[in-house]
């Protein structure tokens, strides 16, 4: 892949999702990847999504779809038109991929077919993000986000013994099957490249939920068991509070004494009360931390101390003793986190529609040769219309005609 100024500015990529998707293409856009946004008509569903901007609903004021199309191009499309479709057309032959989250059978029932798509654009890759793919006896059942998370086992992770499933929240289940939808359209692209042959790349919501899963299903497979939280096991990886919030402490797995020994001198050196009782091998046996007067005694004492301090001196002493502790950030606490300030992670952009700044994540990475940015403010509605038509070879006074008809929408200027 040729690289231009450091990006992947020779990338065209058409983007069109709305509640399920828009982070596949997201993940292009800030290495220079000419990203189009189309939309419904009648508009993305996204932008009626909250929270809001200052708490004022508005089409263009949904900070999840300034965030998740922030620095694409954007165009209103009715595909359920003929001229519609052929715009369609006219912008796959020159995308090098595809990201769609229509039902499954949608875009071949408009004619639209892969097969159909790669007859005009050979090299195209055609990314389909659907719940639980195009195939299968699930394909064409409808689902939520909600429904690929537990049907994908997530939920079930999420509590202890007979608790009821807990769900996390924002559209994780979404994120995660985006997440491979952008390196398995990377992949194919580089095929692409190398071959000329495009190819069409199915992800199933479900089947991504599942590769999250780390080694849940194996538990099953090898011991029999249904994994899922620890539960109440004194220094297992539990949450306990302290001054300004709450923090999570591993103090030992399995018999590990090498683990407990330095939470041992921690509490020593600290001058906790009765930090004598945690100096005994019976804190070793995984029975004993399991019992409720394991627990409940560690919890006793632990958050005796715990409580008087905030938790960023609590990280930073764990740490000196080499304990793992480790602070439960809310956004305050990650606007805030110096490490995240040092690699200047957070990205403002003012936004001329909203009168105001908007705050994003930044990369994950940084590249010793590719450039990342955030790019422009998310598209308004027909932003970018014009543009993008022209681009295809449509005079003005066609694109007018289109936009009388309710073929695309333009946004006055």
């Amino acid at each position: 892949m040729e690289e231009k100024s450091g990006s992947l500015s020779d990338l065209r990529v058409l983007d069109f999702t709305g509640v399920l998707g828009p982070y596949a293409a997201k993940l292009y856009v800030g290495l220079g990847a000419d990203v189009i946004h189309l939309e419904p008509i009648t508009g993305d569903a996204l932008r009626d999504c909250g929270p809001f901007y200052e708490n004022i609903q508005g089409k263009e004021r949904s900070l999840q779809f300034l965030y998740y199309n922030a620095g694409k191009r954007g165009m209103p499309l009715d595909l359920e038109k003929e001229k519609g479709r052929e715009i369609f057309v006219d912008l796959c032959k020159k995308a090098d991929v595809l990201i769609e989250s229509f039902a499954p059978g949608y875009l071949e029932d408009l004619g639209l077919s892969f097969d159909f798509l790669s007859a005009v654009n050979p090299k195209l890759v055609q990314t389909a993000i659907t719940p639980f793919g195009h195939s299968g006896p699930y394909c064409d059942y409808p689902a939520s986000d909600l429904t690929c998370s537990a049907l994908g086992g997530f939920l079930y992770l999420a509590g202890v013994e007979n608790e009821k499933p807990v769900r996390v929240s924002d559209n994780q289940a979404y994120r995660m099957a985006e997440a491979y939808a952008a390196v398995g359209s990377a992949t194919a692209v580089l095929f692409a490249k190398k071959t000329g042959i495009g190819q069409f790349v199915d992800i199933s919501c479900m089947e991504s939920v599942g590769m999250a899963l780390e080694n849940a299903p194996q538990y099953w497979d090898l011991e029999g068991t249904n994994r899922r939280g620890r539960g109440t096991v004194a220094g297992g990886g539990i949450i306990h509070p302290c001054k300004d919030g709450y923090i999570v402490l591993v103090t030992i797995m399995g018999r590990n004494k090498v683990m407990w020994e330095p939470f041992v001198k921690w509490m020593k050196d600290e001058g906790v009360d009765e930090w004598e009782i945690f100096d005994d091998d019976k804190w070793i046996d995984p029975a004993y931390r399991s019992s409720k007067e394991g627990y409940t005694t560690f919890c006793r004492i632990f958050e005796r101390y715990s409580m008087k301090h905030e938790k960023a001196y609590l990280y930073d002493k764990g740490q000196s003793f080499r304990v793992a502790v480790t602070p439960l950030s809310n956004g305050k606490d990650l606007l805030e986190n110096p490490q995240l300030k040092y690699h200047d992670f957070w990205k403002t952009i003012y936004h001329d529609a909203l009168q105001g700044e908007v705050v994003y994540p930044g990369a994950p990475y940084e590249f010793g040769n590719l450039t990342w940015r955030l790019g422009n403010p998310a598209p308004a509605f027909g932003q970018h219309t014009v543009e993008i038509l022209e681009e295809c070879g449509y005079t003005k006074t066609k694109i007018n005609a289109l936009a009388k008809e309710g073929v695309v929408y333009v946004a006055e200027s």
